[in-house]
């Protein structure tokens, strides 16, 4: 099979999304099917077809005629479009093509469609949605959908849809590093992730400030941007400023440290479709709090992690249970949700599901 992989934005600012297509360009390139990435916005060293738009009109849409002269001279009927995301010109003319050549197709939204998303722009999105794209993604030949709870979202939106299958968020076991956990001075619970409103930062933030506990500090780890500065004024109103560390986007084997060094990763988001986060940090045997949001199986309670919904007085509670944890407890929590994480969502456990879905048609 040849499979073209369709984002509008491949670069690392891009986050989850970047993650997950290059982990599967990765896998099916390492079996007898050839995978190739199609975008407009890619690093210096990656491996894509890189088609950059030209003038700020052309940017905020991430238009280039050259996606579409790609697609109508390499596309056949033996192949497939996978395409990611939903609001971008490759996303838009991909679906229009897919539809008028009946070529086979499978959309991932990566939980762009979800109900907390249309908050932001609603009209504007409802438009766009209705009139330009929403027919041609009901024609794709499948939805892909990360958990239960975005099938039904999509079900709901897209109800002339042919089929949407579920296929979890995988990690790599293989290319995870092995870093080796150090003594530090002072325990610390870890955020790690774009800095944005819908991540629940905030309600992090409020929760720790009611902590009775001197000995954790918090970290929060991601690109710096405006929603930082509101978080910082935060901090000081809540008199945090000692106990809370603001440290930047960090990547590589400094990333996979934090996290192998927390007590524990909290990842608080009102709407997520499996954040990659939870499972490096899962991998790097560091309990996680997530919500249940997240739309991680509900296993994960039962498995050293913990589950809650994105509101402080749950959150509050959980770190209270963190903190009294002794070292052993937090280890014996981190080696269960490690195994969890490698049974359910790497790829070397689960890179079949992909193939039999592709196969399909």
């Amino acid at each position: 099979m040849k499979i073209n992989h369709i984002v509008e934005d491949f670069s690392v600012d891009s986050g989850g999304v970047r993650t997950v297509v290059e982990a599967l360009d990765f896998n099916l390139n390492n079996t007898e099917n050839k995978s190739i990435i199609l975008t407009t916005k890619a690093n210096k060293g990656d491996r894509v077809h890189l088609n950059t738009p030209h003038g700020k009109i052309a940017e905020s849409w991430r238009y280039s005629k050259g996606i579409k002269q790609f697609l109508e001279r390499e596309v056949s009927n033996n192949s497939i479009n996978h395409i990611h995301g939903v609001w971008m010109y490759p996303q838009y003319i991909s679906l229009k093509l897919g539809a008028k050549n009946n070529w086979k197709t499978v959309f991932t939204p990566h939980g762009m469609l979800e109900p907390w998303l249309w908050k932001d722009g609603y009209f504007k999105k409802k438009i766009y949605f209705d009139n330009l794209i929403k027919k041609n993604i009901e024609n794709s030949s499948v939805i892909h959908a990360i958990t239960s709870v975005e099938r039904d979202n999509l079900y709901k939106l897209l109800p002339k849809s042919k089929r949407i299958d579920i296929i979890p968020n995988l990690i790599s076991l293989k290319n995870t590093p092995k870093i080796e956990k150090e003594e530090i001075d002072k325990k610390y619970i870890l955020f790690l992730g774009r800095i944005h409103p819908i991540k629940g930062i905030d309600l992090l933030i409020k929760a720790f400030s009611k902590l009775k506990s001197n000995s954790f500090t918090l970290k929060i780890t991601g690109k710096k941007n405006n929603y930082q500065e509101e978080l910082k004024k935060l901090v000081i109103s809540l008199d945090l400023q000692n106990k809370v560390e603001f440290c930047g986007q960090v990547t590589g084997n400094k990333k996979y440290k934090l996290y192998k060094e927390a007590f524990a990763f909290v990842a608080p988001s009102f709407s997520e479709v499996v954040g990659m986060v939870n499972l490096e940090a899962a991998l790097m045997k560091t309990p996680v709090i997530s919500t249940f949001q997240t739309g991680l199986l509900p296993e994960w309670n039962k498995n050293g992690g913990i589950l809650i919904n994105p509101k402080i007085e749950e959150l509050t509670l959980a770190l209270n249970e963190v903190i009294n944890w002794s070292e052993k407890e937090r280890d014996e929590r981190g080696n269960l949700l490690n195994s969890f994480v490698e049974n359910n969502y790497s790829w070397e456990h689960k890179l079949n599901t992909w193939l039999d879905l592709y196969s399909s048609l």
